[in-house]
């Protein structure tokens, strides 16, 4: 094992894009989907690094397994999320779990109301079908995602796995990738929600719970070498639905500050950072059984909320950005027309737009 302080940053020769997909659950698996799809409209297909934490490491997974924008947008609407987690318990406990969530952070209980096992078979499976987009070992080349491990983070690259200390110190532990199932599980482990994942001698959590809590910006300018304004992230916030705030109130009330998850510091476009942040997403992250409709609601929120950090920075400009914007306003259009529409109604047209531009 070695045991210096070095991060692997590689020195990039090119202006090439980073994506980083922050936490969120399936909140941040179609909002990451849809950041893509803003992204490929921009022409922007390939990136020196994609990554996230939780619900944001499957979609960055999926891209660097190989997928396009339209093929991870049909994997997002057509998987049945649930199915790809074992649930050990009924809906009642997994929402009291979460709303434990902060007093969990602090004990990290092995186990969950659910378990990850066959996200991992997932993963690992389409990384044997992936070809040159893997490395010898199967991992997602440019890929990391991080899980957390008491006080330390570990963060799972193409270059190695590291072991990122409190005090800022960094461990290379290996100079090959990890297992990608272990390590997508890990980082979507939410204490007392998912069972934690065992890695060699420690258990790995949920990566929201580092110091940089939702979107971990800073990993990927410490391990991919990368500027602030060569970074595109999508960050889709706390839960902010009507029905979550109100339950919130309740459960702070009954149970007191140390069971509601904690506030956490936005992030800024500050250094030129691409920020992405979606539209409302009247679902929370850890509802896993959603409709047709609410997906392309969620996919098109993040691509809505992508293009303006992305025209902003002038990654999307001229005939692309009036397409991109002539399809948000016609989603819009969508959105009115089916307020009271039968439902599928929503996701039928959605279909027909994006296929008409070629997203589809």
């Amino acid at each position: 094992m070695t045991t210096h302080n070095n991060s692997g940053a590689r020195n990039l020769d090119t202006p090439s894009l980073h994506l980083v997909c922050g936490s969120g659950g399936s909140r941040a698996i179609l909002a990451g989907t849809g950041t893509v799809l803003a992204l490929s409209v921009a022409g922007q297909k390939k990136f020196h690094s994609m990554g996230g934490i939780s619900g944001g490491s499957i979609p960055t997974a999926l891209l660097a397994l190989g997928m396009d924008a339209k093929e991870l947008t049909h994997l997002a609407l057509d998987l049945d999320f649930a199915e790809k987690l074992t649930r050990h318990s009924g809906i009642f406990k997994i929402i009291f779990a979460y709303f434990m969530q902060r007093r969990y952070e602090k004990t990290r209980p092995v186990k969950g109301v659910m378990s990850s096992e066959k996200l991992g078979y997932f993963l690992e499976d389409l990384a044997k079908k992936a070809g040159d987009n893997v490395t010898e070992s199967g991992w997602p080349k440019g890929y990391w995602t991080m899980a957390v491990a008491g006080r330390s983070r570990y963060v799972f690259t193409d270059h190695g796995i590291y072991e990122h200390k409190e005090d800022g110190n960094i461990i290379q532990l290996s100079d090959k990738p990890g297992p990608l199932g272990i390590a997508v599980r890990g980082s979507c482990a939410v204490p007392g929600v998912i069972d934690a994942v065992p890695f060699e001698d420690v258990l790995l959590h949920d990566g929201a719970m580092g110091p940089e809590g939702r979107c971990p910006v800073g990993l990927v300018q410490t391990f991919f070498g990368a500027s602030r304004d060569k970074i595109v992230a999508m960050d889709v916030g706390d839960d902010s639905s009507k029905w979550s705030r109100r339950i919130y109130k309740l459960w702070k009330t009954i149970c007191g500050d140390e069971c509601i998850p904690p506030d956490q510091d936005d992030l800024t476009n500050e250094g030129g950072l691409m920020l992405a942040t979606p539209t409302a997403m009247n679902f929370r992250s850890l509802q896993f059984t959603l409709t047709r409709d609410q997906k392309w609601e969620a996919v098109m929120a993040g691509f809505m909320g992508s293009l303006p950090a992305l025209t902003a920075s002038g990654v999307l400009a001229g005939e692309n950005l009036a397409r991109a914007n002539e399809i948000a306003e016609r989603f819009k259009e969508i959105q009115f027309v089916c307020t009271d529409a039968q439902e599928g109604t929503l996701a039928a047209m959605t279909d027909e737009l994006m296929a008409k531009h070629g997203l589809f």
